[in-house]
């Protein structure tokens, strides 16, 4: 059977982007991790101009579609 791999590539990657791909990651549970999702998360309500509490999916639109029925029903 003949595959075709349809990836781009060899794509040039800048120095400080293989750099930072480099660092160790960041503990979800830590300190660090906190106020880097405060910081992104105030900045996300500035771009959307709202003031109410908003949530970050780490999902496709249709997870957070699901997401919304999921939490709008009872079973």
């Amino acid at each position: 059977m003949d595959f075709n791999l349809r990836t781009p590539g060899p794509t040039p990657v800048p120095e400080d982007i293989l750099q930072a791909s480099a660092a160790q990651m960041i503990n979800h549970r830590g300190p660090e991790f906190k106020s880097l999702i405060e910081s992104v998360t105030s900045k996300i309500k500035e771009v959307f101009q709202t003031s109410n509490d908003l949530y970050i999916l780490t999902s496709s639109g249709t997870g957070a579609l699901e997401s919304a029925v999921v939490n709008t029903i009872s079973p």
